[in-house]
């Protein structure tokens, strides 16, 4: 009897609290940028469901599902014992793998423009990569704490890392997914530095990167094609330029103030991917740069609370585990307004938690319940 009360203890210790209590500065965020999203999904998909489907709701009704599933997924990780995540990564990793090579698989991925992104389960389907760059961030925060005595060599500290993060990269590649695979690789530097490694290896390989990106997009048409449009959208506004015009009219027509909520014009089959990549110019339009500054200052609050959590995480597995996700998080949100605003190339990306888009809100929440549960580990 004594031993199954033991083993019992032992079982929901991972749930037991450790400290006084969560970053609500975090919290507050979240729901913030959460509840924009539900606004803004529903105003910037309901002519586009309406006439592809006859239900002005449909991307707002799957959106609810897809967010009550991933505050789920956030409140269940939060109150786990985030050290406990360090006896899965092993396998973690290899769930990674295997989504990510599977879809590469005629058959079973879905063809959406050219990319294989997506795996079909009939009705619904999900992306990989927006699963396994979390995989990745948990297996390489363990990995940087458990070499931290070694991460200044070069086998055990650099290219053993490079090598196991390139797996991944190299996959996400082949779909492909030239944005995602860049942040990721952002992402890696970003905590090899902080994990310790020589800054010499750092500053060659950045070297590296820089010329192999260039490369990648010079051998690729319609990468080259991205870049051309990028440099003068105006030169062909009726066809490669095409998005990046309507942003701009987007922007431009929001002003200050903005439009109104539900009184875009762009977002008339005008602007394509208006609830998805380009969600972010209907905000500026909508609600026009009062909106898109408290976006952006949700987004910059993240991540200032979310380096606070690192910095006070009672081990270097919960400061890696927090430095990277919420890195990959407010990286990713970045890059996908600056491409809104002409900053960047359309790279194809989501703005995390306000972007339609199932598996990018549910593994954003998910990761998020992480951060929540390393930042109850370090209060005091």
């Amino acid at each position: 009897m004594k031993k199954e009360e033991g083993d019992s203890r032992k079982l929901f210790k991972i749930f037991e609290p450790q400290g006084k209590g969560y970053d609500w500065g975090i919290i507050a965020a979240v729901i913030f940028l959460s509840a924009m999203g539900v606004l803004m999904v529903y105003s910037t998909s309901s002519v586009f469901a309406l006439e592809k489907f006859g239900d002005s709701t449909y991307f707002l009704k799957r959106h609810a599902i897809f967010l009550s599933i991933g505050f789920a997924s956030m409140v269940m990780l939060m109150k786990l014992n985030y050290s406990f995540l360090r006896g899965l990564v092993y396998p973690a990793y290899l769930i990674g793998l295997v989504i990510l090579a599977l879809v590469l698989i005629p058959g079973i991925s879905r063809d959406i423009g050219g990319a294989r992104r997506w795996i079909n389960l009939g009705m619904w389907s999900f992306q990989p990569a927006e699963i396994a760059k979390f995989l990745l961030i948990f297996y390489l925060s363990y990995s940087l704490m458990k070499k931290k005595e070694k991460m200044d060599t070069f086998l055990i500290g650099f290219v053993s890392h490079l090598i196991i993060a390139g797996a991944y990269i190299a996959l996400i590649l082949l779909e492909p997914d030239f944005g995602m695979s860049a942040i990721l690789l952002v992402v890696l530097f970003g905590m090899l530095f902080i994990g310790g490694v020589n800054i010499k290896y750092l500053a060659v390989s950045s070297f590296i990167a820089v010329i192999f990106l260039v490369l990648a997009v010079m051998t690729e048409d319609y990468r080259m094609s991205r870049v051309i449009t990028f440099l003068n959208p105006w030169k062909d506004p009726l066809g490669s330029g095409y998005q990046a015009v309507q942003s701009f009219t987007a922007f431009g027509l929001g002003g200050i103030q903005g439009t109104g909520l539900g009184d875009s014009t762009q977002k008339l089959l005008f602007l394509p991917e208006a609830h998805t990549d380009f969600i972010f110019s209907i905000i500026g339009e909508e609600l026009g740069f009062i909106g898109v500054l408290l976006i952006v200052i949700g987004f910059g609050f993240l991540m200032v609370r979310g380096l606070k959590v690192a910095v006070r995480a009672p081990d270097l597995f919960g400061c890696y585990l927090v430095f990277g996700c919420i890195m990959l998080v407010t990286l990713q949100a970045g890059v996908n307004m600056a491409v809104a605003v002409g900053l960047f190339p359309t790279k194809g990306l989501t703005l995390p938690f306000i972007s339609y888009g199932g598996t990018s809100l549910v593994s954003s929440l998910a990761a998020m319940g992480v951060v929540l549960s390393v930042s109850k580990a370090g209060t005091k």
